[in-house]
């Protein structure tokens, strides 16, 4: 049986220390600290995210406008060379030949040939 004399000799656990409140406000600043560092650095990222699809937007509406402007170019290109190629058809410039400067297709009776020399 255990007796009161006995409890006595007994080492006694020393107490514990007490935890010191300052490391822990200590380590909630720096925990408040490192949260705002890593919403602004996703911030950031998010701006440059949205920044970076605005131009890519921005490009391709450039492009779409430049594809259009292409298309009309090549339109056009097409109608000229329809219109080049009626103007230098030989029906057309023997009618411009006859109206401005009098000019008219020579008969057979009229062409002669002439031999050069080698």
């Amino acid at each position: 049986m255990a007796t009161w004399a006995a409890e006595v000799d007994r080492p006694q656990p020393s107490p514990r220390p007490r935890p010191r409140a300052r490391p822990r406000v200590v380590a909630r600043q720096r925990r408040v600290v490192g949260g705002v560092f890593w919403i602004g650095v996703v911030a950031v990222l998010l701006a440059g995210v949205v920044a970076l699809n605005v131009a890519v937007l921005r490009l391709n509406m450039k492009v779409d406008r430049l594809g259009k402007e292409r298309a009309a170019l090549r339109a056009q290109n097409a109608a000229l060379s329809v219109q080049l190629s009626s103007a230098a058809s030989a029906p057309t410039i023997q009618g411009l030949a006859a109206r401005r400067l009098g000019y008219v297709q020579a008969t057979p009776n009229e062409t002669s040939y002439m031999t050069l020399p080698h």
